[in-house]
Parts: structure tokens; sequence; C-alpha cells
């Protein structure tokens, strides 16, 4: 029997499976952000990686959690009925420790974690750059 090769030999199959998966994986994860500086980078790399996409958003959008988008500097408001500015310093804490400042809106609280230092560092830098202004 002769085997007739049509214009997709199995090599070509193969490169266009892999360029199809590169494709939806890219897809999934939101692809790459070259607008993002590499701290920013790696602090969405991290809130991905370490879940806290699974409540803010893959994108910081928000979801059972709140939005990351034009966060940084905002005021918050607290389940106390304070007001804060989500500065550096309430971005660290809340991160670190989620149950210091409660928000008004949110009925549920965010869990613990076990972030080092530098990933919290990136994960500030990532929601200081979704500047709801620059998109």
């Amino acid at each position: 029997m002769t085997r007739v090769r049509g214009p997709f030999t199995t090599e070509r199959r193969a490169v266009a499976c892999a360029v199809i998966g590169a494709a939806l994986v890219l897809g999934a994860c939101g692809g790459t952000d070259e607008s993002l500086s590499e701290a920013a980078a790696r602090g969405r790399t991290t809130a991905i990686a370490k879940g806290c996409a699974g409540c803010h958003g893959q994108n910081g959008e928000g979801g059972i959690g709140p939005s990351w988008t034009g966060l940084a500097g905002s005021e918050v408001q607290l389940f106390d009925g304070s007001v804060v500015v989500a500065d550096d310093a309430y971005l660290v804490r809340a991160i670190k420790d989620p149950a210091a400042d409660l928000l008004a809106d949110y009925a549920i609280q965010m869990p613990q974690n076990e972030l080092s230092d530098a990933e919290v560092a990136d994960i500030v830098a990532y929601i200081k750059e979704l500047d709801s202004d620059d998109g």
C-alpha cells in the first residue's frame, strides 16, 4: 500500500501542535505583558502561582476578593468604618497579615500565606502598576 503524504507531514503537525499549544497556554495565563517592570512581572507570576489570582483575578480585576486595578494610592474603607490609603505599608500589611485591616465590602477573609518578603514586594509592585488610569 502506498501512503500519500499531504502538505502536513508528521514533523509539520508536531510543530503546528506545539505552536497552537503554546498560544493556548499563553492565552489562558494572560500572556506576557511587556509593559510591566521586572518586579511587577514577577509579582504577577507569583500571584498566579501562589493562588492569589484565584480571588483577585488573573489580571487583578477582582472576583471573590477585591480588584487590584487602581488600588494603589486609593482610599479603602475598612470593616470598622475607618478609611485608609492603600499605600505601600497598607499593601504589605494586607498581604502579610490579612486579618489586620478587614475591608468593609468583603465577607470572606483572605487566608494567611507563606510569601517571602521579596514575593510580597513583587506583588506590591504589580498592584502599583495596575493603575486604572494607565489602561
